[in-house]
């Protein structure tokens, strides 16, 4: 070994203590909470601004560390976390950021009026857009309702004009990607009374936008899942009632009345095989199978209504709030039993959880060894060669990773 070679491992070594201690790194654990903050509908006052933080979802007692306030903003929509797990987007009212998610530094950010829902592709931060105009009562009207930003400098890079055949006509919301397209979730949701149900479809490699209509029962989609084979839709309808609708490769849509009263615009996620979600006043959550809409059964949640729901493979995180004083965050574990509790923010409504870290060192025969690489980043998040030498972290495609040391060759 070389001084070069020593000099790297010594770096490493320091780099896992940090990391892990002694022992090797744990699932994940950390979740990035995205609090909403609170503002008086009737004069327009800030009562408490926007603003991220985390907590360690495995602690017993857990405490909501706040990491960055967006001070100057009312509302803040949206919130991704990069594959590495170090960088944050938000997406704040007015404004898209770049932050990191250890410091909460902002790292780049963008003037874009109305960003709703965030969404990472290769080299790209897609965003969707609609807003309330509180003079006109109505939906703000925008060029673009989707664009595409440059995940580093956050850049603009491309827009999809509101026009007849290019692109949403309509304020947009939940984004998702199946086999390199991308589906929008038009609702026109902020004109009361005048909701679409429509899906929108981007071709990623050539642009080419195309649309799918729910029908009259597929009103106001407001989450989006893919699923194998096909895209699913939660929709709030006209919040009077709730369907879900099915769209497959060959643009054919099923869409399900499952409820007469409405999901809203809260939580859903997906849990297994299945989509779970919440109708408005059950304390219960529905499980549905996404391949012909039909119920799973029900799964027992916290027994509150829930403002906000993240689920990962050991855990399911669920958001409550009061809308004025108070925020917090539930965790379960995946049959539905609670196991702690943490007071955020008001209104924690969006919560993402750190990409799962394994142990060091796998052997070959560890089931884990014969999974699929599918990108490799180095420490600072960005993407590497595969084999490249030093630290770095491993994605695979079953949807875990790992952190892995390679001396120069």
């Amino acid at each position: 070994m070389n001084q070069l070679q020593i000099s790297q491992f010594l770096s490493f070594l320091a780099i896992v203590t940090i990391f892990v201690g002694s022992g090797p790194i744990h699932a994940q654990t950390r979740a990035f909470v995205l609090c909403e903050g609170a503002q008086d509908f009737y004069s327009g006052e800030v009562l408490e601004a926007p603003r991220v933080g985390f907590f360690d979802a495995g602690s017993a007692a857990p405490n909501f560390e706040t990491i960055h306030v967006f001070e100057g903003h009312s509302f803040a929509a949206d919130m991704v976390l990069d594959e590495s797990g170090e960088t944050l987007f938000v997406a704040g009212e007015d404004t898209v950021y770049r932050m990191d998610a250890e410091s909460g530094l902002i790292l780049a950010q963008q003037p874009l009026e109305g960003a709703r829902q965030l969404l990472l592709s290769e080299g790209q931060l897609l965003v969707t857009r609609g807003d309330y105009d509180p003079e006109t009562f109505g939906s703000v009207a925008f060029d673009q309702y989707v664009v595409a930003l440059d995940r580093m400098d956050l850049t603009w890079q491309a827009g999809w004009q509101a026009a007849e055949g290019e692109g949403p006509l309509f304020a947009s919301e939940a984004l998702c990607i199946l086999d390199d397209m991308l589906y929008v979730g038009i609702n026109n949701a902020f004109a009361w009374g005048e909701e679409v149900g429509l899906i929108g479809r981007i071709d990623l490699l050539t642009g080419e936008y195309s649309e799918v209509d729910l029908g009259p029962e597929g009103l106001n989609p407001v989450h989006l899942f893919a699923t194998d084979g096909a895209v699913v839709s939660v929709n709030a309808r006209q919040y009077e009632a709730t369907s879900l609708s099915r769209v497959d490769s060959q643009n054919v849509a099923l869409t399900s009345v499952v409820a007469e009263t409405t999901a809203g615009c809260g939580a859903a996620g997906k849990l297994g095989n299945n989509i779970v979600f919440q109708v408005y006043g059950e304390g219960d959550f529905r499980l549905v199978n996404p391949e012909n809409l039909t119920s799973a059964g029900p799964w027992p949640g916290n027994g509150l209504s829930a403002y906000s729901m993240c689920v990962s493979p050991d855990f399911v995180l669920l958001g409550g709030t009061d809308f004025v004083t108070a925020g917090q965050v539930d965790v379960l574990n995946v049959d539905g039993a609670v196991l702690a509790s943490v007071s955020t923010g008001i209104a924690p409504g969006k919560i993402v959880m750190q990409p799962t870290l394994t142990a060091i060192g796998e052997t070959a025969d560890d089931p884990a060894s014969k999974r699929e690489v599918k990108a490799e980043f180095d420490v600072l998040g960005r993407p590497c060669l595969e084999g490249a030498p030093g630290l770095r972290v491993v994605l695979f495609t079953d949807g875990t990773s790992e952190m892995r040391y390679k001396l120069v060759d």
